[in-house]
């Protein structure tokens, strides 16, 4: 997780983020004081049900940064060790990235680096892949489920796959505004045996095809309305495994309250359940709980 210290609304991004709403005067005399105590809420949530959370801060550049809250973007790890570096849309975006920091928390933390691959400049010149935000990783079966628009480019998506051994399922959205969903985990997620995905915002041409492999690659569909992911981000949750390797699904009180009971039921199968109140950062910053997670698959020194 990182620390959201220059929390605010993006210019840059609210371009093709429809989810983003400016704060009001009011909201903005207290947003930085309202949006620390949300994070912090967040951490706790996690760590009170035994998640291991490590916790960077801005240390690596004086440029303002209002979405540096959502880390999965930039990086993702891997099992085998490799941390991924994504080239990002934005310049703000771009700024996030500081590898040396990341390291060094990782490596501090008892985590073995084994390569650190810089796909800025791997992928093609000017595309854009925007990490676990773009790419939706089911690492049983080795695909990845991706939603192209201007945060994940198709050639480029399709280069990754092709590189690091992933099946790859792409497909077109949506909203009822008519633009793309600007993330893929906006719209789906997948646990180990489950997924979540907003299906009427998937193209049709895609749709049924798509359906068809979350069912056979990844297991059990929840399927949810565009009102419960755009309202309420009940796309945008997260699995996790405690220090016990036992489930946890990380999601928001929006996302808790947009549920249907029966759909919590189905949840609460599949994991307890980390409900992290953050109405504000969703509001204007246009991501939710998933976003602010990025995930460590790092193998640890005293495992190997």
């Amino acid at each position: 997780m990182i620390q959201p210290i220059d929390f605010g609304f993006n210019e840059q991004t609210g371009v093709d983020n429809e989810f983003q709403n400016r704060p009001t005067s009011r909201e903005l005399e207290d947003l930085k004081s309202v949006v620390n105590a949300e994070f912090d809420s967040t951490a706790k949530t996690l760590q009170l049900l035994n998640i291991e959370t490590l916790i960077l801060a801005k240390e690596h550049t004086h440029a303002n940064l209002p979405d540096a809250i959502f880390p999965n973007n930039w990086f993702s790890t891997r099992a085998n060790g490799e941390i991924h570096i994504y080239p990002m849309k934005t310049k703000n975006r771009q700024d996030e990235i500081q590898i040396t920091e990341l390291s060094n928390i990782v490596i501090t933390a008892g985590y073995k680096i084994a390569k650190l691959i810089d796909l800025r400049a791997d992928l093609p010149k000017q595309s854009i892949l925007e990490g676990t935000g773009s790419l939706i990783f089911h690492h049983p079966s080795q695909t990845i489920f991706a939603a192209i628009s201007e945060r994940c480019d198709a050639s480029a998506v399709q280069e990754y796959a092709d590189r690091f051994g992933y099946q790859l399922e792409s497909f077109k959205t949506a909203s009822s505004n008519g633009a793309p969903i600007y993330h893929t985990n906006v719209l789906m997620s997948c646990g180990r045996d489950f997924a979540v995905v907003s299906d009427s915002i998937i193209s049709t041409s895609y749709r049924n095809k798509l359906l068809s492999k979350l069912e056979e690659r990844v297991g059990e569909l929840l399927i949810i309305t565009e009102e419960q992911m755009a309202n309420h981000f009940c796309g945008n949750i997260l699995q996790l495994e405690d220090n016990s390797n036992q489930p946890v699904i990380a999601l928001s009180h929006s996302a808790y309250n947009g549920f249907s009971a029966a759909q919590k039921r189905f949840l609460e199968g599949k994991g307890s359940l980390a409900v992290c109140k953050i109405p504000t950062i969703e509001k204007v910053g246009g991501g939710s709980t998933r976003c602010m997670l990025a995930e460590n698959f790092l193998p640890h020194k005293t495992k190997l």
